[in-house]
């Protein structure tokens, strides 16, 4: 990217350019020493009033109470980062030095290099957390033991960066894009948030400009990521980049590039939400050296055998090729492979002794979908997929649909095989599920387990939770009942002391058009849910009954909470139940609801959004807590 644009430097007086950088460093960092205040006020002058810069290295030097630390951070100010009569590309370079300090403070490489592959995608575009960390764990930036370790190293990283004002989160509305990208589009057209990233147009400039070895080798890194009339592929240094994103760019064609042009140094080709079909693997099949490619969300029908000259490939992305319906035998030659995902598509069949030749796999998504039928589909369970599934040695994480009950029976004779996101779909011969960890693939899942869904089922009138062994979900946070038409109820195994001991880090709670289900009395003890939706079920009258002695312990962590469809419910729960983080409540189509379950005494403070369609039908015992509700309502 050519990082020569035009930079805001709109710049504060002295007395704002203080105040912001003291907000940013602390009170109790300036008064740490008596020299500490004076080498502060220097520093400011030095990063002459530039918002960004005030924050970022203010929050870079939080805690430092070193004079020494001080003053090489003022040198560091001081130093200019570039010779010559250039004044536009001297004022670049001078804000990015600046902005540049943040990023050196950083503890380490694995942080500066996270950092910068927030840059490659669009400017101004929400990142989505998921997106995000798949991309560092398929660079090798983030790998721990097993893949839950790696999430929440991730996530760790994650709140490393935004605390130094580096990345901003930000919560973003769940879109197909997202839904199938994950394979679990349940609740595409519902408004729950999706946790997320957004990195400020001049840090990001500033990232490529780093990634280019400011600006001494400028088509190091080539971002062109969605910029759309504006890219012109011809114009690209096809030949000497390590790195190239295309990213939401709107691409129907990439011209093969002949191979005395291409470079034996580019690793890294994003090509992401573009419109590209299977001619694209002819126009790369000169990339030898490639080892991480992403085609995901594009048009390809067919994996064309130009892609296995890429015999180097470690991270393949193929999700979201809706209409891609088939696996060749030659995916076997990519013995390098280490992520697979074809979430998304519509394959039926991998070939055997496919799965089985990928020795170095670690993840695979195998969660495909019928887009015209808006279904799942899933891959054929009569071939030996499980089988060999269980033989892989470095295997961490595998997403994939159970269908019907010979998929199920499957699934359950394969111990070991670490599912972390599973369906389990179209059940036909029971009544009665158990969901406990030894029936899914042992010890295994109660480690891996992040995403359940249980979706489609006719006959199916109970869910026993837990087992005589009682183990727990240990990594289990989405949880999703879904056209279970004749379930009742949810219970407990007799001898499970609590859901909280099975559940300790379930977050989401999905519950969608289970029309018999009669309540959720359990999801209130959930000590770490954050998200609950209920929506079409039909013969629901209250979600949970009163709590007694323990009110106080009801939903302890729950921000969101979207009720719609529910035709029969007159009542969310009893007065007793409180709701301490609630911070957004949406009520639509509850045509029986009379009164919302808020006491003066147990008004949820924290709430800030109010969606309801029938408000003019509540009935209120204290208009004081009607007053209280009408300011947030919308």
């Amino acid at each position: 990217m050519d990082v020569r644009k035009e930079i805001n430097v709109a710049c504060l007086p002295d007395d704002e350019a203080w105040q912001l950088f003291q907000d940013k460093v602390g009170q109790g960092t300036l008064s740490s020493s008596p020299r500490i205040e004076a080498l502060a006020k220097e520093l400011v002058e030095e990063m002459k009033g530039l918002p960004l810069a005030l924050i970022t290295v203010g929050r870079a030097m939080y805690g430092k109470s070193n004079p020494k630390q001080w003053e090489s951070a003022i040198h560091y100010m001081n130093q200019s980062c570039c010779d010559g009569d250039d004044q536009d590309l001297h004022m670049e370079n001078d804000v990015f030095r600046r902005l540049k300090f943040s990023y050196d403070s950083l503890r380490n490489e694995t942080l500066r290099q996270c950092l910068l592959t927030c840059s490659l995608w669009p400017e101004d575009k929400q990142i989505l957390m998921g997106d995000l960390i798949q991309c560092w764990i398929g660079l090798g930036l983030v790998d721990e033991c097993d893949i839950h370790s790696s999430y929440r190293k991730a996530h760790s990283l994650i709140g490393e960066l935004t605390a130094a004002c580096l990345l901003d989160s930000c919560d973003t509305v769940y879109s197909d894009d997202y839904i199938l990208n994950r394979g679990t589009y349940t609740f595409a057209h519902q408004e729950m948030p999706v946790k997320g990233v957004k990195m400020h147009d001049v840090i990001r400039d500033m990232a490529i400009w780093i990634s280019c070895g400011c600006s001494d080798n400028k088509d190091k890194w080539v971002v062109r990521a969605g910029v759309a009339a504006n890219l012109t592929i011809r114009a690209i240094p096809w030949s000497r980049a390590e790195c190239i994103s295309l990213m939401y760019s709107e691409i129907e064609k990439l011209h093969p590039v002949p191979p005395f042009t291409c470079s034996t140094n580019l690793k890294r080709l994003y090509l992401k939400n573009n419109r590209l079909d299977e001619r694209i693997f002819g126009a790369i099949q000169s990339f030898t050296e490639l080892t991480y490619l992403d085609l995901s969300g594009n048009n390809i029908k067919e994996i064309a055998e130009e892609l296995f000259a890429l015999v180097n490939l470690e991270h393949l992305d193929l999700s979201r090729n809706r209409y891609l319906w088939a696996v060749p035998k030659r995916l076997r030659e990519l013995t390098k492979l280490k992520f697979l995902y074809l979430a998304g598509t519509s394959i039926k069949v991998i070939p055997t002794e496919v799965i089985s030749c990928l020795t170095e796999l670690q993840v695979i998504d195998i969660i495909s979908t019928n887009d015209r039928m808006r279904m799942r589909m899933t891959i054929d369970y009569k071939s030996k997929i499980m089988q060999e599934l269980c033989t892989l040695p470095n295997l961490k994480a595998v997403d994939m649909v159970a269908e019907g009950d010979d998929g199920y029976e499957s699934l359950r004779k394969a111990a070991g095989i670490p599912i972390r996101d599973l369906i389990i779909y179209r059940l036909e011969e029971t009544n009665k599920l158990c969901l406990a960890v030894d029936t899914l693939t042992g010890d295994i899942a109660g480690r891996t387990l992040n995403e359940l869904h249980v979706v489609l089922n006719l006959t199916m009138e109970q869910i026993i939770v837990g087992d005589e062994l009682g183990k727990p979900f240990d990594a289990l946070s989405v949880l999703v009942f879904q056209q279970l038409f004749n379930l009742t109820n949810i219970v407990m195994w007799e001898g499970t002391s609590s859901l909280q001991a099975l559940f300790p880090r379930l977050t989401h709670l999905y519950v969608d058009f289970c029309f018999k289900l009669q309540h959720l009395s359990w999801a209130p003890y959930l000590p770490c849910l954050e998200y609950l939706r209920v929506g079409g079920c039909m013969d629901m009258k209250q979600i949970c009954m009163g709590a007694g002695q323990e009110s106080s312990k009801t939903f302890p962590c729950l921000k969101y909470l979207i009720l719609s469809n529910n035709h029969k419910l007159a009542s969310l729960c009893g007065s007793d139940v409180t709701f301490p983080c609630l911070e957004s409540l949406n009520i639509q189509l509850c045509f029986q609801l009379k009164r919302l379950p808020f006491t003066m005494q147990s008004l949820p403070h924290k709430l800030t959004k109010l969606c309801i369609d029938r408000w003019d039908k509540l009935e209120w015992e204290d208009e004081g807590v009607k007053s209280f509700l009408e300011r947030v309502r919308r």
